[in-house]
């Protein structure tokens, strides 16, 4: 499972975003789902302990937060909460089933685009 991240500043985010809205654009099949303002951004996510986390998830398939608390030897609360930015930024999906909620990974590898403009290829240049 992998995503083209993107990398691009707030600004020409929110202009293509807005194209996009507008209709004056229609995003590629092959760019980017996730957009982050920075690499730094994207890091604080992204971290190596995510990742791996992630990709627990996709290999034993855990049925409760308590279930990958114990595969993965962190706290409940503190898995909680990184659950909750994963999700948030749409790399995991968290499946309430009554009052139990299911994680499961959506993304496990990560290809990731670097732009410094909205150009082009992203619709409308900006000024």
């Amino acid at each position: 499972m992998k995503v083209l991240i993107g990398v691009m500043p707030e600004e020409h985010i929110r202009q293509r975003m807005l194209a996009i809205a507008k209709g004056e654009y229609q995003p590629e099949n092959n760019e980017p789902k996730l957009w982050f303002t920075s690499v730094n951004a994207l890091a604080q996510v992204l971290s190596n302990e995510n990742i791996q986390l992630l990709r627990l998830m996709d290999q034993q398939k855990p049925e409760t937060l308590s279930e990958l608390a114990d595969m993965s030897g962190r706290k409940k609360s503190n898995l909680s909460v990184t659950l909750k930015t994963l999700s948030l930024r749409g790399f995991v999906r968290l499946e309430k089933q009554g009052r139990i909620v299911k994680p499961v990974a959506l993304f496990t590898d990560f290809d990731i685009q670097v732009k410094q403009e909205f150009t082009d290829k992203f619709g409308p240049k900006v000024a």
